[in-house]
């Protein structure tokens, strides 16, 4: 993976950062999915829509994805005929924003044999720069994962935040990872010694100016 202004990029694929989509060709089968970018904009993916034709020409919508904060297509970069679909992003939208390079790939198509089949797309680190401006322009904070919720909290006492933290995590599956905003001074020395003694993880601590963002894990 290589992390570009926080955000984490699998470094394998082509992109097409345009079309926000990533490509890997494993012989006449071609894996193609969405990136970063795409999945921290949306938020939480909520529905994921495939196309009735088969057939996709370049340019054209691929896929849509829908989150609570925006809707957006990928965009073949190459003409297309899709083969598959991932049909446990039917049932389960948001493996596009927990594992955006595996379990959440899109579709599985076969590119058109005069197709120049990488026109449009690109290794990382040539579009590097690219994804650097986007992310910049588009306002987007990345963490190491992607948390199922969000508990926004300014103003609040961390007592009263971990005692909400605390009931959510009670009823929620293993796994299920928090994002926490806090004012607080002690917000931070307070959910080291709350993670020590429920066992539960702190996967990553940040600070902007005296707003603090935490991400924790239930273990």
């Amino acid at each position: 993976m290589l992390i570009i202004s926080s955000c984490y990029f699998a470094d394998d694929p082509l992109y097409y950062p345009e079309g926000h989509c990533w490509v890997r060709f494993q012989g006449d089968d071609v894996t193609v999915g969405t990136d970063s970018i795409l999945c921290w904009v949306a938020g939480k993916v909520a529905s994921v829509g495939f196309p009735q034709n088969r057939e996709v020409q370049r340019n054209h919508v691929l896929v849509s994805v829908e989150g609570p904060r925006h809707f957006d297509v990928i965009r073949s970069p190459f003409n297309c005929k899709i083969t598959s679909i991932n049909e446990e992003l039917v049932s389960n939208p948001s493996l596009i924003n927990k594992d955006p390079y595996g379990k959440g790939w899109l579709v599985t198509v076969k590119v058109d044999p005069t197709e120049s089949q990488t026109q449009l797309l690109q290794p990382i680190e040539k579009v590097r720069q690219t994804f650097e401006r986007m992310i910049r322009e588009m306002g987007i904070r990345c963490f190491k994962e992607f948390p199922d919720y969000d508990m926004y909290e300014i103003g609040t006492e961390c007592s009263a935040v971990l005692s909400k933290l605390n009931d959510l995590l009670s009823s929620s599956a293993a796994g299920t990872v928090v994002h926490i905003v806090s004012d607080d001074p002690t917000a931070e020395i307070e959910i080291i010694r709350w993670s020590e003694q429920t066992g539960n993880s702190l996967v990553e601590s940040r600070s902007e100016g005296n707003i603090k963002h935490f991400l924790v894990k239930k273990c």
